[in-house]
């Protein structure tokens, strides 16, 4: 008997343990995502954007430190400390979100869609080329966003590439990943503000 109620208080206790496991898997915080944003189009052609350009351009390759090629969002916590969210995740590639949103942009301000994202195919022959040497770009919630990258335009000619880096700081509004992915597409709309009057300025030479 004594032998019984033994495996029945244990039958119980393993029953409790289930249903405790099973509410701490319950509660778990899902994983948001988030993803880079390029420039309103109709905004954008209100500014004058250079519409009927017909000129071609290549966007990329990008290059960028290694602790940024993984699904969570990198914050920095401190002048050498940075920070990976586990449930707060790029919803792709960030080196492929930074390129189709620089050439989203791009596109936009010219007025043409003969912007391609490298790798491009053989069939695409641009009349200018922009690769990017990421450095940082990351923030802190609720403070700023720092993106500091070297850009080089190559042209068809034999003229010297140019090579320029810019360093962009954006506020971040709000202690939230949403304002800190925000901030991170206005930086990329500046850099891209940037390159495109560099272009601009190539075509008049």
């Amino acid at each position: 008997m004594k032998t019984g109620v033994c495996f029945q208080k244990m039958g119980w206790i393993f029953a409790v343990l289930i249903l405790l496991l099973s509410g701490c898997r319950g509660s778990t915080t899902p994983a948001k995502f988030y993803t880079l944003n390029a420039l309103n189009r109709v905004q954008e052609e209100s500014r004058g954007a250079a519409a009927g350009a017909k000129i071609a351009i290549g966007v990329g390759p990008l290059t960028f430190p290694e602790y940024y090629d993984r699904p969570q969002i990198v914050t920095r916590t401190g002048p050498n400390k940075l920070t990976l969210s586990e449930f707060h995740r790029w919803g792709g590639a960030l080196d492929e979100d930074f390129l189709r949103v620089m050439a989203e942009n791009i596109s936009i301000q010219f007025g043409t869609d003969r912007v391609a994202v490298f790798p491009w195919g053989t069939n695409f022959n641009p009349n200018y080329r922009v690769k990017f040497d990421m450095h940082q770009f990351d923030g802190t919630l609720g403070e700023t966003v720092l993106l500091n990258v070297t850009w080089t335009i190559t042209g068809q000619d034999d003229k010297a590439p140019v090579v320029q880096t810019s360093i962009i700081t954006e506020p971040v509004s709000a202690k939230d990943y949403e304002a800190l992915v925000a901030a991170k597409s206005r930086a990329l709309a500046a850099l891209s503000r940037r390159i495109v009057e560099e272009i601009k300025r190539l075509e008049t030479k």
